[in-house]
Parts: C-alpha cells; sequence; structure tokens
C-alpha cells in the first residue's frame, strides 16, 4: 500500500506509510517490534520531533514552555525501546562514519 505525503516544517515532504504495513517489515518483525514502538518512531520521524528533541535538551525555551510540563514519557520510552530492538538486528556498513 502506497503511503501519504505529509508537509515538515521544513518545507519537505515525507511518505507516511500506514501503522500495519509498518508493523509487517521485514525489519520490524525481525526487530519484534511492538505497536508503541512502530507509532512511537513514526512520531518521532515527524514534526513530533521538534517537541520530543526541544524536550529532551532543554531547548529552545519557547518551545519546552509550550509543553506545560508534559514530559511525554510514554511515548519517548516507546520511541527508545524501538531504536533499541533496530540497533540490534541492524549493520552498520563498515566505510560509515559515526561520530559522537
Amino acid at each position: 500500500a502506497e503511503g501519504r505525503r505529509a508537509n515538515h516544517e521544513s518545507g519537505g515532504e515525507r511518505t507516511v506509510r500506514p501503522v500495519k504495513e509498518l508493523l509487517r517489515d521485514q525489519k520490524a518483525v525481525e526487530a519484534g517490534l511492538t505497536l508503541p514502538e512502530v507509532v512511537g518512531l513514526l512520531l518521532y520521524t515527524g514534526p513530533m520531533f521538534r517537541l520530543y528533541n526541544a524536550l529532551l535538551r532543554g531547548f529552545p525555551g519557547d518551545v519546552v514552555a509550550s509543553l506545560e510540563g508534559n514530559t511525554y514519557a510514554t511515548t519517548i520510552t516507546c520511541i527508545v525501546s524501538g531504536i533499541i530492538k533496530l540497533s540490534k538486528c541492524m549493520v552498520l556498513p563498515a566505510e560509515r562514519l559515526v561520530f559522537r
């Protein structure tokens, strides 16, 4: 199934695939991702990244203040869990440099 196009604040676009399709993705199945993890990762790769990133970094201050104390604790936990699971079944190409 083809996903729908979504506009980004940055002016770009992305294809949003249906959650059911993402759950059946080979890597999602291999990693054992749950529905909450897939939804969290989908949100994180979209416009919600701005809010989650501001919350985790503590800036920009106006964005953090706009959250009114919402910590998105459950969503961020699902995102972290999904990333950990995916990292265990993904191989970084030898020629790829990672800077930390």
